[in-house]
């Protein structure tokens, strides 16, 4: 037990742990006992800035798994300081408050409820969105991952933390005092409960079938990249033929929506008139709404562009035209506000996204106050986030109560109900025709996460709220 209180076992055991956490070679296990190590080492006074070097290694090493052409090692480099930064301050913070005001405060509690804050503000207004949280790690756990509906994925990385907390201060207990404490105990049942509890729950509400009209969706994917229809005007036109076709395939095989990948199609400026007489023609020919994502070149030395789709509807309208609204750092595209509608088509409401919005929650909590049944998700991967990225969204599906379509570019394309259950899906890096059709359920599911939002971070700002008129009062009596 003596490596319990030896600061490079501590680090390293955390760091794997820790780096074997989230995207892919994910080891979902891991994630329920990766904070202890670093718990324990705050715990037993070692240095921040040891802590801080070493956080920062194995962050950067973590996000090494999925950089890939074309994303630049620099990535993981940024990356991982600033998670070093993030994981560092906090757990400092954590350690003050543990030693200062143990009486006023629950170190478990302050554990969990800060780092799940931290992530809904990440996830809420920081470029990255929801990639640093730790309910990702659980995606493939398709009963845990239900529990989405009540708390969103906050509440889900709420539970993780909180199981940490419980676990490290059970054994920093053990370790000190050979006995666990009451407080440990306790803790450590009640984590135990609720995860049992939330296990019964997604097994019950995945026996519950899903009301409402399904209807044929398709995604239609190219796999000529941006780069190539850019340079090549030969290629680019022969890419666009494919993509129309393959959509008229999508609707012989019974499709009533078909959605492009993001940037399908490279069109420039002065033939866009023409190119949108075409989709139009082609809607009204086959009876369907098409999703078409497409980029238009702003600058002609320059590889910077317009990233948007047009929604045509089976009539030939056109519905809607909306823009990428949520950035990811360094992409070449331009910015236009765009409003995110829900547009009933009958047999439901139906709202559009563009890859990276799907990681941004207020974004995606408006597909589902809007009522959306259905989120159709132009998307553009690339190996390395393949396929954690489209399971992701279907994550954002359950929260809202929405299916996903989400058709990708450089990974894999999905049909997902608003269970989160995979209803069809396409590799990228497999040999296919490029298109996808299945059924889904058009009809949002009632979820209280739609109603409440993110109600465990407003109890968690509560109980800092309270615990700082606490260690006010605590301040206030001793300089008495």
């Amino acid at each position: 037990m003596k490596y319990f209180d030896q600061k490079w076992f501590l680090l390293l055991v955390g760091g794997l742990l820790i780096g074997f956490t989230g995207m892919n070679w994910n080891i979902p296990i891991f994630v329920w006992v990766a904070m202890v190590p670093f718990l324990r080492y705050m715990r037993l006074g070692y240095s921040v800035w040891t802590l801080f070097f070493v956080m920062t290694l194995f962050q950067t090493l973590s996000t090494m798994r999925i950089v890939s052409e074309p994303f630049h090692i620099m990535i993981a480099v940024l990356s991982g300081i600033q998670s070093g930064i993030v994981f560092t301050l906090l757990l400092w913070i954590w350690n003050q408050l543990r030693v200062k005001f143990s009486n006023q405060l629950s170190s478990i509690l302050n554990f969990s409820f800060l780092f799940m804050i931290t992530e809904w503000i990440g996830g809420s207004f920081s470029e990255l969105g929801v990639w640093g949280m730790f309910a990702n790690s659980q995606i493939n756990n398709l009963i845990l991952i239900q529990s989405a509906s009540l708390f969103g994925a906050t509440g889900i990385s709420f539970l993780i933390y909180f199981v940490n907390g419980s676990i490290e201060q059970t054994l920093s207990d053990f370790l000190s005092t050979k006995k666990i404490s009451k407080s440990s105990f306790l803790f450590l049942f009640t984590s135990c409960f609720l995860l049992i509890g939330l296990y019964f729950y997604g097994t019950f509400r995945l026996t519950i079938p899903i009301e409402g009209k399904s209807i044929k969706v398709g995604t239609v994917t190219s796999k000529m990249e941006i780069q190539t229809m850019w340079s090549d005007p030969l290629q680019n036109q022969k890419n666009t033929e494919i993509v129309l076709n393959r959509t008229k395939q999508a609707a012989d095989e019974g499709a009533e929506v078909v959605v492009w990948n993001e940037g399908a199609i490279l069109v420039n400026r002065k033939d866009e008139d023409s190119f949108l007489k075409r989709v139009s023609s082609l809607a009204i020919e086959n009876k369907i709404e098409i999703i078409a994502a497409y980029i238009i070149p702003l600058k002609e030395n320059e590889f910077f562009m317009e990233n948007q789709l047009h929604w045509v509807g089976k009539d030939g309208t056109f519905r809607q035209i909306y823009f990428k609204q949520f950035i990811p750092p360094g992409e070449p595209i331009s910015h236009i506000p765009s409003e995110i509608k829900a547009l009933d088509l009958g047999w439901g409401k139906v709202s559009v996204a563009i890859c990276y919005d799907f990681d941004n929650l207020k974004l995606t909590k408006k597909h589902g106050e809007l009522g959306t049944g259905i989120s159709l998700i132009p998307a553009s991967d690339w190996k390395g986030i393949n396929p954690f990225h489209t399971e992701m969204a279907a994550l954002r599906g359950i929260e809202n109560g929405s299916s996903i379509v989400r058709s990708t570019r450089g990974g894999l394309s999905g049909i997902y109900d608003a269970y989160g259950r995979a209803k069809g899906t396409l590799d990228y890096f497999e040999e296919n025709d490029g298109v996808l059709v299945a059924s889904v359920p058009t009809i949002q599911t009632s979820t209280v996460y739609n109603l409440f939002g993110n109600w465990m971070v407003g109890i968690g700002s509560f109980y800092f709220l309270l615990g700082g008129i606490f260690i006010v009062v605590h301040v206030l009596k001793n300089k008495n």
